[in-house]
């Protein structure tokens, strides 16, 4: 039977694709989508996402946004288990109730972490995490997701049975459109077939998830190896892990990476934080350092690096970090802060925060103030412990912001008066929920004259109001210099890496040590670095590909821009690495909004060289912005682009209006350009890249003329030899 949607031949009697799983022999009635995974050949889930597919052979005017983009998400298929027993045994009605309470679950579960709830199939919920907006954690997101699922069916106080769920989780490229009736989500790829075909595979209450997924957490997951399965419809092994929880020991327990290795660069950076210990360990009073940086420049790995220093020299160390996800917490950081500190007394935070507010000295009236603010926050956030101050509690929102700011004042000078000097480490303030801005404004403002450092990792966005403040100093991360990319990449690689490829990494990640990290990583795998004489060395294989932690890290900077920036960024990438604006312009078909290229720049995104022209930050940001454009949009404009340089008054060499027109999948006009610039090249002195033309040329003619592409085989050929031998042009 052909498939419906993918057109490709299925097998007789099968009830999927093979393909793209989408259903063969779909089965009528009322409960038609009710089927398990378990009980099915292969996941309905597959089938019904796959019929979101965008319209491939409609060409945009420049980027439409109706017709999608293609970008990495983390999918979610979670289906409940024994749905079928359940209405054997049961009352259908009451079966019916249970799993409407249970998909209602599921669904809360997934928009508590910011996912999108794309379906629920029966029994089961499909959700993607990176679509309509991503972040640089969605894998994390859709984890903490899962395992808010399999916690909230647990609880359900329904008195029936407990409920449980299989969930799989895959990571990976999709192609992802708003439909236009109803305006639902839609996304096609492998991710989501992967995450319905590991679902499957899971046990009862298990939560399983493949390699990409748990790369892409950049070792936020705590989770055991399952073994590798080749899955139905797929030619590569996909490996599997368990989910077992966040990484750490608890759930207040703050994420740091583990990093293997020296600190590579930030000399100089390090010293910065030295210093501001040293001196406060000399004169008692103390100050704040604030780390700026982009994603991925290492913020979090050089607080890190100071602790040792900081506990050489007699200061207690706490680390808080905030998270993406938790911005909605009130008062989180007060609360994390507090329960860290009290880990290291090996006690619980509401016995440390007692021990160090109620003192004798302390009013009875402002005991109630404290305690009711305390206790007000302690039921929002459903912990126990303050059940005897809730009759203090302050009726007015206003009243327990207040109180809970002298509560802070109290806290932090008791800490410091009794157990002595102390760094405090606030990493990720971007991520800062707004009801503790002004607690940790105050915490800062106690530096000045106590023994307490504050050291603060932001990005360029979460820049505090008080930054300006005498007692605070400023400390911007750029990329890491050639030299130390060098390092980092050797580390990496676990061999020397030859001077070409640390120069083609370099330029391609400006120095971000996350980006040189997952570059080399990527490189070595998909073989453009690869083992020669002993060193690693640059392989011309194609161009690399952008791995997927950082299509995730890139593809969040992109989506938080406004639509123009967006729109401008991706036709930008067909120009490539540098563009002016006026034929940016010309390709949009109409001038920019004021300030769109600006805004970008602010974004650190592109760059205005010292010509006039426009460059983006690094390769990997354009190669981002390119890999998030469809097919059919990228050869509209390749097209688009090849024309325009073809009608300029001095037309642009054959070969660059060549690469555009191979791009845009004009053969017919790219062979002739093709053939022209190997001459040209060739008559310059310059075979190998004549080679590469022939060679190209003889790809594309193959089928079509296999004469001619055997002829440009054997010019391609005498290049390359002539290149070899250091000659000139035949």
């Amino acid at each position: 039977m052909r498939c419906p949607t993918c057109g490709s031949q299925g097998a007789d009697g099968a009830r999927f694709c093979d393909r793209c799983g989408a259903a063969l022999d779909p089965v009528g009635g009322p409960d038609a989508g009710l089927t398990t995974a378990a009980d099915a050949d292969q996941p309905p889930a597959a089938a019904e996402a796959a019929s979101a597919t965008t319209d491939a052979t409609r060409g945009p005017t420049a980027i439409d946004p109706a017709s999608g983009d293609r970008r990495v998400v983390t999918a979610l298929f979670a289906d409940l288990v024994d749905y079928v027993r359940m209405i054997a045994e049961h009352d259908p009605e009451e079966v019916r109730a249970r799993v409407t309470a249970a998909l209602a679950t599921m669904a809360d579960a997934i928009e508590r972490f910011e996912g999108t709830r794309e379906k629920f199939i029966g029994d089961a919920v499909f959700a993607v995490f990176g679509w309509p907006r991503s972040h640089d954690d969605d894998a994390v997101r859709a984890a903490l997701a899962a395992m808010a699922i399999r916690a909230g069916l647990h609880e359900m106080g329904d008195g029936g049975e407990p409920m449980e769920v299989r969930i799989g989780i895959a990571t990976g490229e999709v192609v992802a459109t708003r439909q236009e009736t109803g305006g639902d989500l839609g996304v096609t790829g492998e991710a989501v077939t992967t995450a319905a075909r590991i679902q499957s595979l899971a046990r009862p209450g298990e939560i399983l998830l493949e390699g990409a997924t748990l790369a892409a957490a950049r070792g936020r997951l705590a989770t055991e190896e399952q073994g590798s399965v080749v899955l139905r419809g797929q030619s590569t092994p996909v490996s599997l892990y368990a989910l077992r929880g966040e990484a750490g020991t608890g759930a207040w327990m703050p994420f740091r990476a583990a990093a293997p290795g020296p600190l590579v660069g930030r000399v100089g950076e390090l010293g910065v934080l030295h210093g501001a210990i040293d001196r406060c360990a000399g004169t008692g009073r103390g100050g704040v350092v604030v780390v700026v940086g982009e994603a991925g420049m290492g913020k979090s790995r050089l607080l890190a690096a100071a602790e040792a220093h900081g506990r050489a020299a007699g200061f207690a160390w706490t680390w808080t970090e905030n998270l993406s996800y938790a911005r909605g917490e009130p008062y989180r950081f007060a609360r994390l802060l507090a329960q860290t500190v009290a880990d290291e007394h090996g006690v619980d935070s509401g016995t440390l925060t007692r021990r160090l507010l109620f003192t004798e000295d302390l009013a009875p009236e402002d005991a109630r103030r404290y305690g009711g603010a305390i206790a007000a926050i302690a039921r929002d956030a459903s912990f126990s412990g303050w059940e005897e101050e809730a009759p203090f509690m302050p009726t007015d929102p206003a009243e327990v912001a207040s109180a809970l700011l002298e509560v802070a004042t109290r806290y932090i000078d008791r800490l410091l008066t009794l157990a002595g000097p102390r760094i405090i480490v606030i990493d990720d303030l971007h991520w800062l929920d707004p009801s503790s801005v002004l607690m940790v404004e105050l915490i800062a403002e106690f530096t000045a004259d106590r023994p307490l450092i504050v050291l603060v990792g932001t990005r360029p966005s979460g820049i505090p109001s008080w930054v300006d403040r005498p007692q605070v100093e400023r400390l911007d991360l750029a990329g890491l210099a050639e030299p130390e990319t060098a390092r980092l990449a050797t580390l990496i690689a676990r061999a020397a890496v030859e001077a070409e490829g640390v120069r083609s990494i370099h330029q391609r990640t400006a120095g971000n040590p996350l980006f040189i990290g997952e570059t080399v990583r990527a490189f070595l795998e998909d073989g453009t670095l690869a083992w020669r004489d002993g060193r690693v060395a640059l392989i011309e294989s194609g161009p690399p590909r952008v791995p997927v932690t950082l299509r995730a890290v890139l593809g969040a900077r992109i989506d938080a821009l406004e639509p123009a920036g967006r729109e401008a960024l991706g036709v930008a990438s067909i120009i490539g690495i540098t563009f002016r604006e006026s034929l940016l312009e010309q390709l949009l078909g109409a001038p920019l909004p004021p300030r769109t290229l600006n805004h970008l720049a602010e974004a650190a995104l592109i760059r205005r060289t010292d010509d006039g022209e426009w460059r983006f930050a690094h390769a990997l940001i354009r190669d981002a912005a390119y890999a998030g454009l469809l097919a059919s949009q990228r050869r509209a404009l390749h097209a688009r682009l090849a024309d325009h340089l073809e009608a300029r008054p001095q037309a642009a060499g054959p070969g660059e209006i060549a690469t555009h027109r191979v791009a845009a999948g004009d053969s017919s006009r790219a062979l002739p350009l093709l053939r022209e610039a190997a001459e040209s090249a060739l008559a310059l002195g310059a075979a190998s890249e004549a080679a590469a033309f022939w060679t190209q040329a003889a790809v594309l003619s193959v089928a079509d003329d296999p004469a001619a592409a055997a002829s440009d085989r054997e010019r391609a050929e005498l290049a390359l030899a002539a290149a070899a031998a250091g000659q000139g042009p035949a």
